[in-house]
């Protein structure tokens, strides 16, 4: 009987031991990266579920975010909305519409449509009171928007009202506060003539 390792290999067999030492390379060359990239993956994830929770976290300062939109600076990144009454002096994207209803009825129908969305509640304030601040979040980072509305008696009878949507994080917010602010007004328009 011979022994398989007296038996010279030919030049096919050589070339199959080559081509298995090959494949065998590019395997363990492709489990590391594979590795890689699923350790990088749960890297990320773990960052992205910490930043969540540290922004849940964060508190909501009434003092520096309950703002009046009639006489608040407008900031300097691009992630704000403000809507005014024609003719105050006060910087806006937009004129607010007038309303045949007192005050106290526009505050209230505003104050259901507002908290009527998703993830909104009081900062500050109160609608029967004239003057309130909404926060409402994201859904998945739960990233903060500021909402501060002033109802107020329209020239000439009726009411209107000064609405500055806001961002605290980021230097754009996509057009969410425009949309938003939009989004609520068509909503008030709807319920109140």
């Amino acid at each position: 009987m011979t022994d398989s390792s007296d038996i010279p290999m030919d030049c096919d067999s050589r070339r199959r031991d080559l081509s298995g030492s090959r494949l065998g390379r590019q395997a363990t060359r492709y489990r590391r990266v594979m590795l890689f990239v699923l350790v990088l993956l749960l890297a990320i994830g773990v960052l992205a579920t910490a930043g969540a929770i540290a922004i849940r976290r964060q508190s909501d300062n009434p003092a520096e975010w309950h703002l009046d939109p009639l006489t608040a600076p407008t900031p300097s990144t691009p992630n704000s909305y403000r809507v005014a009454p024609a003719g105050d002096s006060i910087d806006r994207d937009a004129d607010a519409p007038t309303f045949s209803v007192p005050v106290a009825d526009l505050a209230a129908a505003f104050d259901a449509v507002a908290l009527g969305d998703d993830r909104v509640d009081v900062l500050a304030g109160s609608a029967s009171g004239g003057f309130v601040t909404y926060v409402q979040r994201s859904a998945f980072f739960a990233f903060p928007d500021y909402v501060s509305v002033r109802f107020v008696e329209a020239e000439g009878g009726g009411s209107t009202l000064a609405v500055f949507s806001r961002s605290r994080y980021g230097k754009s917010d996509l057009g969410v506060n425009k949309k938003r602010v939009v989004r609520w007004l068509q909503q008030l328009g709807q319920t109140v003539r």
